[in-house]
């Protein structure tokens, strides 16, 4: 009976070492591990948290940033009445037409150039036209007054004035002829 007992004593102890082993091994390397992990997948919660107060937030301010976009596309389209995206030289041709006659002045000569120039790196290209134009002084400084109100953008380059006598209704004036160029431009992408 002593025997079945200090065999019993010593399963215990066994068991017991065995089990102390256990213990350690599982606080020394499966704890650390699962700290690790633990603080792994609490930076992950943070990492979703911060993305989902952003979104919230986005969320919330919708109708604010709906608001801007619809801004942001009136500004484009008052920008494209400054610098449309293609040409149009009828349309220019018009125009210039009208403004002529209002201001008195005859458009004799129109003549864009065949090709237009960019410039690497710009969002923009441009065409050069070559005019010629006859009126009075006056008449001709209102037209290039009318010329600076257009919405789209026309630059004067060059600009010759001569000028002649002439009989207008019996009375003596001074005709100015402008020979000259501008340049217009439009948007390229």
């Amino acid at each position: 009976m002593r025997a079945k007992l200090l065999l019993a004593v010593v399963i215990f102890l066994g068991g017991v070492g065995f089990a102390a082993y256990e213990y350690y091994e599982f606080i020394s390397t499966e704890v650390a591990e699962m700290e690790v992990e633990q603080e792994a997948l609490k930076k992950k919660i943070m990492a979703k948290q911060a993305d989902y107060n952003r979104l919230k937030g986005f969320a919330q301010n919708i109708e604010i940033v709906k608001q801007e976009l619809r801004d942001l596309n009136l500004q484009l389209e008052a920008a494209l009445d400054h610098l449309p995206k293609s040409f149009n030289l009828a349309a220019l041709l018009r125009k210039l037409t009208s403004l002529a006659q209002n201001s008195g002045v005859e458009l004799a000569s129109f003549k864009p150039e065949k090709s237009e120039t960019r410039s690497e790196g710009q969002f923009f290209s441009s065409i050069k036209i070559d005019f010629e134009l006859k009126g009075t002084f006056a008449q001709s400084l209102l037209f290039f007054d009318q010329l600076t109100r257009l919405k789209r953008i026309v630059n004067l380059e060059t600009l010759k004035i001569s000028s002649r006598e002439s009989n207008i209704n019996k009375g003596s004036a001074t005709v100015a002829e402008l020979t000259g160029s501008m340049r217009t431009y439009r948007f390229t992408e």
